[in-house]
C-alpha cells in the first residue's frame, strides 16, 4: 500500500488554513464582544457670553453607556463648532474633583456614567442663541462622536 504524500500534504494543508480561520474569526468575535461599546447621550449643553471679558463659556452634562464586556478610561472631552466659517475646538473640564493621573473617569462594563463639564474661550462677537456641537469623548480603546446642540443659557448662577 502506497500513499501519496502529495494528497496527504494538501490534506492536512486545508485542514490547517481551515483551523486558522475558524481560530482567528472566534479571536476577532471575542475582541469585540469583549472590548467596550460606548453610547453617548448629551443631557444638557448650554452657553453664556460675557461682553465684558469677551468670554464664551460652555456647560454640558453627558451620559455614557458602556454596552460592552470591558471597562476602559474616559481620557480627555473635544467639544467642536463652527462660527461664522471659522471652527473651534474646546478642551472640557471636569467639574468633578476625581481626576487622576489625567483621567476624567472610569467606567466598568455595562455601567452608565454622567460627566459634567465646562470650556471657556475668548470670543470677539455676541454668538447665536443655538450653536451646532460636537463631543468628541476620547477612551483606552478610540474615540465616540455626538452632536448637539447649546442653548443660550438663561441663568448665570453656577
Amino acid at each position: 500500500m502506497t500513499i501519496n504524500m502529495d494528497i496527504v500534504n494538501l490534506t492536512l494543508g486545508i485542514v490547517g488554513t481551515i483551523a486558522g480561520v475558524v481560530s482567528l474569526s472566534v479571536h476577532l468575535w471575542r475582541l469585540r464582544r469583549e472590548s467596550p461599546r460606548l453610547e453617548l447621550k448629551a443631557l444638557n449643553c448650554e452657553h453664556d457670553f460675557r461682553k465684558e471679558t469677551n468670554m464664551l463659556s460652555f456647560w454640558s452634562e453627558l451620559e455614557v453607556r458602556n454596552l460592552g464586556d470591558r471597562g476602559t478610561n474616559i481620557l480627555g472631552i473635544d467639544l467642536m463648532f463652527k462660527y461664522k466659517e471659522k471652527d473651534y475646538t474646546l478642551k472640557m473640564t471636569s467639574q468633578e474633583h476625581d481626576i487622576e493621573n489625567n483621567v476624567i473617569k472610569w467606567i466598568r462594563p455595562h455601567e452608565t456614567i454622567r460627566i459634567l463639564q465646562i470650556a471657556f474661550t475668548k470670543f470677539e462677537t455676541k454668538p447665536t442663541t443655538i450653536i451646532d456641537c460636537t463631543f468628541t469623548l476620547y477612551h483606552t480603546h478610540g474615540a465616540e462622536n455626538i452632536k448637539t446642540k447649546s442653548q443660550k443659557r438663561e441663568k448665570t448662577s453656577h
